[in-house]
């Protein structure tokens, strides 16, 4: 086939794509209601063609949709792993329990107390084991759930010991199995309800970002803790309610329900079912307590049978069964890929084009031209003597034996851009840590904008006005760049601790407006990790802009950049200087660069500062060029002012 046809073929089929597009989300949207209203249907007539074993099984199967949607609210909206959620569920049971038993209340009134005993449970529990992080974090909630069922053995007198309380008394109107089945859905329903607005939050919002990036969710002005706190809250709540069900439902409680095996349950049905789904875990739970049930039934390995499902799942499913149908679209579109044929020889993207011609045209002169000349337009807003924005004395910081900052003075003029140079080791990182809020101070004090802002938090920090951009690239990057911008205006504004209401509908015109500035506005529905470093660098100033940031402290910011993409990203950073006003306070390790754009210059030397001054003083200075830039240093650059 000739190669003008065939092109002629794909564009034609690239455009009758593109005007299907629409359809196909109308598709989705509607294949996904559908499926909501088969799933709600399903659940609702179970007892009118189920067995009388299945449909039991099908409430325990109800039940257990709750206690894995309250653990996924850790796991998947917060990324924290927990292996002691069996804790309030077991807790949650036992409060029926005892109520019923020991002070022969309701068994209503018991599922109506389970969920003020599991919050309390989350407040105590989560304040302990949320000193650590990670994997310390899941082992300090596996042994306070193993305190929990070893307590409840051994209190013979009070749970019943390892035979537990069997005979619960639950109201008349629940004697029915029928009754039961759908007092328990509607609980379930309610709850499940709770935790999708919730998750679709300016809180939940918050919460994906803590899973994305705990370092960034920091710098957009979140308490990082107090977030999670609140999620291991909510879940134990909820999870205290769908052990109180279970009471209700079983009519007993024992000290198995919080052995570690029962808190790995949560885990398997968030994997089976794909975390990264509201519903997913409720799928996980359904085909999980149904699998469980019939295998256990028919054989004595049963065990080895659920693993070996499970271990499937994960490697053919990464995203579990609420994945399988984006992964099924996406393997037809590769298949559609391959059977499409080539065109050898065809020509580039204008896209394309344009980015060679800019990399090629884009020497070092003209770089360094186009930043000097960028310097002189800002020269009208070069602020007063002595109006310093920051001022730090004194500060120090040891790591054992050895002080990465050792007793370092720096200030920073208003409305300038103050370079801090140095070989690697020279405390540059720690430096910009400490003034950040990232690193505790050992000694110094920091002021800020007039404030004295000496050890204050890094969150609040970023409220006062001070950014920060790292080494390497700290956006989210599961979330949509837009995402990203919206985040950061919520989290500034104090949006994120709202419950209620649509995060995706917030702050939408602002948030495209800010991706404009720094030229994303193509990529703002692409998820930041399918960004270029450029773009996700762009992305970084772009969440700088919407938190407010009067001073921006960058950490090399054109680190592992080609030269159109450092262009683009000191046009940006010119930009800020000069619309937004924006101070900036960086290190980088391209002379080039930091000689073009900087008023004043501090060289750093084993934790100590060396010299500081203006960059013609600097570059000329004997033990700057002997120590770290090298005889090069005294070739000529582009004049950038006084």
């Amino acid at each position: 086939m000739k190669a003008a046809p065939l092109i002629r073929q794909r564009g034609v089929t690239a455009l009758l794509l593109g005007l299907l597009r629409p359809r196909d989300n109308i598709a989705r949207w509607a294949a996904g209601r559908i499926a909501f209203i088969a799933v709600v249907v399903l659940a609702g007539t179970a007892p009118l063609w189920l067995s009388l074993g299945d449909e039991y099984t099908a409430g325990l199967a109800i039940i257990a949709v709750l206690f894995a949607l309250s653990y996924n609210l850790m796991l998947g909206s917060t990324g924290m792993v927990s292996f002691g959620h069996a804790a309030p569920y077991g807790l949650g049971a036992f409060t029926v329990a005892l109520v019923t038993t020991k002070v022969h209340g309701s068994a209503i009134a018991g599922l109506l107390l389970a969920p003020v005993i599991g919050a309390g449970f989350g407040v105590v529990a989560g304040i302990f084991c949320l000193r650590a992080v990670r994997l310390y974090f899941a082992l300090l909630t596996l042994a306070v759930s193993q305190l929990f069922y070893v307590a409840a053995f051994q209190s013979y007198g009070l749970t019943g010991g390892d035979n537990g309380i069997h005979g619960i008394p639950i109201p008349d109107f629940l004697n029915d199995p029928g009754s039961v089945y759908y007092f328990a859905l509607g609980i379930v329903a309610f709850g499940s309800l709770v935790l999708f607005v919730v998750t679709r939050s300016p809180f939940g919002a918050a919460l994906n970002g803590i899973r994305e990036n705990r370092q960034r969710a920091t710098f957009v002005g979140l308490t990082v803790k107090r977030y999670e706190l609140a999620a291991f809250v909510i879940a134990s709540t909820f999870a205290a309610v769908a052990g109180a069900l279970y009471a209700i439902y079983d009519q007993q409680a024992f000290p198995g329900l919080m052995y570690w095996t029962a808190s790995g349950i949560p885990v398997v049905m968030a994997l089976i079912g794909g975390m990264r789904v509201f519903w997913g875990p409720a799928l996980g739970a359904v085909f999980y307590t149904f699998l469980a049930s019939k295998v256990q039934n028919s054989t004595v390995y049963w065990d080895l049978i659920i693993g070996a499902v499970l271990l499937f799942i994960v490697l053919a499913l990464p995203g579990g069964i609420a994945g399988f149908p984006a992964r099924a679209a996406g393997l037809i579109r590769r298949l559609r890929a391959r059977s499409m044929p080539t065109v050898r020889g065809s020509p580039p993207t204008e896209e394309g084009t344009l980015a060679l011609a800019a990399e090629a045209a884009l020497s070092a002169p003209a770089r360094l031209q186009a930043v000097a000349e960028g310097v002189r337009d800002r020269s009208e807003i070069t602020p007063a003597e002595g109006d310093f924005i920051l001022e730090a004395h004194g500060l120090v910081k040891r790591f054992g034996g050895l002080a990465a900052v050792d007793g370092v003075d720096i200030r920073v003029r208003r409305g300038q851009v103050h370079a801090v140079i140095g070989p690697n080791g020279a405390g540059k990182s720690t430096l910009f840590n400490l003034i950040s809020g990232q690193l505790r101070l050992d000694a110094g004090s920091v002021r800020f904008d007039g404030r004295d802002v000496t050890g204050m938090a890094a969150q609040r920090l970023v409220r006062a006005g001070l950014g920060r951009s790292f080494q390497t690239t700290a956006v989210f990057p599961g979330l949509t760049a837009l995402d990203n911008v919206r985040l950061a205006i919520m989290g500034i504004a104090g949006d994120t601790r709202l419950p209620l209401g649509a995060a995706s509908r917030r702050h939408c015109a602002r948030a495209a407006r800010i991706l404009d500035t720094v030229g994303l506005t193509a990529h703002s529905s692409r998820r930041a990790a399918d960004l270029s470093h450029g773009d996700q660098r762009a992305l970084e100033l772009a969440i700088s802009i919407a938190v407010g940031a009067r001073m921006l402290v960058l950490d090399e910011p054109t680190a592992g950049m080609s030269p159109y993409e450092t262009q683009r990203t000191l046009q940006m950073l010119r930009r800020l200087i000069t619309v937004e006003g924006v101070t900036l306070l960086l290190t980088e390790h391209d002379m080039e660069v930091v000689f073009g754009i900087a008023d004043r210059v501090t060289v750093m030397a084993e934790g100590r500062v060396l010299i500081e001054g203006a960059p013609a003083y600097v570059r000329t200075h004997p033990e700057v060029i002997r120590l770290y830039l090298g005889e090069d240093a005294r070739k000529p650059v582009v004049e950038v002012g006084p």
